[in-house]
């Protein structure tokens, strides 16, 4: 065996142009088929990546009605008891949006509210940095999600938060910082500081439900809680009326028939799982086609291999009648071509392999990130480890079946044809 593996490597050393040549088409259609791939693993990641920080597809928002005489539309505690005891059911979280007319943090505002949650949801949120907020403090303490210091803007340079900091990591962790508050309160405005425990992956700003309630009652001072809905009176609800509230269900298979069950209760559900299964059929179309396009250069790299071993048979057919006459038996002659250019094609596919990895992490997780703006941190392109070692196989195989044919003709060919050729 080892003599036929030193022929294989002589004679590529021998065709030194050759062998560049068709190891490089190899390496170009491996690195077609890997970074297109990857695109489309990539993207699929970060959309899932997204629905997660969204609420996820097990999860379905609902909403009532916060005006009117029917109180049996609006979502109330009793609601919520109700909802829980729903089949499949897993878990209920109310939502209770704290109105401001801005948060600030230094030179820099943004119009939005902050959204108070049970202590039991924000220990399913994933934590960055700090802790989650203490129930029993005086004044509501904040979680803030890292994607929401997009919405903190400062008018004078025209920037986000995120974008005047997004290369200092320590700058983009606001734990332990104060967020100056201005909380409608009647006619007047009641400002406040908010510390903020912690950042969260996602887009909103948290803070614990109860805390919240006894801080809006103690600010309201007779006026109407801020948030709540009136009665035709102009006067409040005895009880909490929410904004919304998450159900969560216990499989993804069991969201439509939940979501049939509250709407039939009067209620509005909307819940991500259509967009998830559209979403995932799309992204299978698009891996389909990029996977056909990045194809197409790796079967021109095969054809290259193939005429590769035609012309390599027919160079060494003096070669081939030599190793007859001196006893080398068929299968010798059939494996030493074979290997050769299974060779060509495994050289190949690793060293397209590893440029994939260079390629897509410089160009598409640095370049193309930056040009098209998306968030720090952003991976367009994921090469997995099945798609790497795919590809490698996939590369020698392809090789050598590109070498089968010139390798059966040389293996067949006999002594005194291959003297008579040459």
């Amino acid at each position: 065996m080892n003599w036929i593996w030193k022929l294989c490597i002589n004679n590529m050393k021998k065709r030194k142009t050759r062998t560049v040549l068709t190891i490089l088409g190899v390496v170009i259609g491996v690195i077609s088929i890997v970074s297109l791939l990857a695109v489309g693993i990539g993207v699929k990641e970060e959309l899932m990546t997204d629905i997660e920080k969204s609420g996820g597809a097990k999860q379905i928002i609902v909403t009532g009605v916060n005006e009117g005489k029917n109180r049996t539309h609006m979502l109330t505690d009793a609601k919520m008891e109700d909802f829980r005891k729903i089949d499949n059911v897993t878990g209920v979280y109310p939502e209770l949006q704290i109105p401001t007319d801005g948060l600030v943090y230094g030179k820099y505002r943004c119009y939005t509210s902050v959204t108070a949650v049970p202590a039991s949801y924000m220990e399913k949120l994933t934590l960055i940095n700090g802790s989650l907020p203490d129930p029993d403090a005086n004044k509501p303490e904040l979680l803030f999600s890292k994607d929401a210091l997009y919405f903190l803007y400062n008018d004078t340079s025209e920037k986000s938060y995120y974008e005047t900091y997004e290369d200092d990591e320590e700058k983009l962790n606001l734990t332990g910082e104060r967020l100056n508050t201005e909380i409608p309160v009647g006619e007047n405005v009641k400002k406040d500081q908010f510390r903020i425990t912690g950042m969260v992956e996602g887009y909103d700003i948290y803070c614990d439900i109860d805390c919240a309630k006894k801080y809006l009652k103690k600010i309201s001072k007779g006026n109407p809680i801020p948030g709540q809905p009136l009665k035709a009176d102009n006067t409040g609800y005895r009880e909490w009326i929410y904004d919304t509230a998450i159900v969560e269900v216990d499989d993804i298979e069991n969201v439509d028939r939940v979501a049939d069950i509250i709407q039939d209760m009067g209620f509005y559900p909307q819940s991500e799982k259509e967009y998830v299964e559209s979403m995932q059929k799309e992204s299978k179309r698009l891996q389909i086609m990029l996977g056909g396009i990045g194809m197409i250069a790796l079967v021109v790299a095969v054809i290259g291999i193939g005429n590769t071993m035609t012309t390599a048979v027919y160079d060494r057919i003096n070669e081939i009648g030599m190793l007859k006459v001196l006893g080398c038996d068929t299968d010798d002659l059939l494996m030493m071509f074979l290997l050769e250019s299974g060779i060509l094609g495994g050289i190949g596919g690793l060293i397209g392999i590893l440029s994939s990895y260079g390629i897509t992490e410089l160009f598409i997780n640095r370049l193309a990130v930056k040009v098209m703006e998306y968030p720090k941190g952003t991976r367009l392109a994921i090469i997995p480890p099945w798609l790497a070692l795919s590809a490698f196989f996939f590369a020698v195989v392809l090789g050598v079946l590109a070498g089968f044919f010139p390798a059966k003709w040389a293996a067949k060919l006999r002594p005194i044809d291959a003297v008579q050729k040459r």
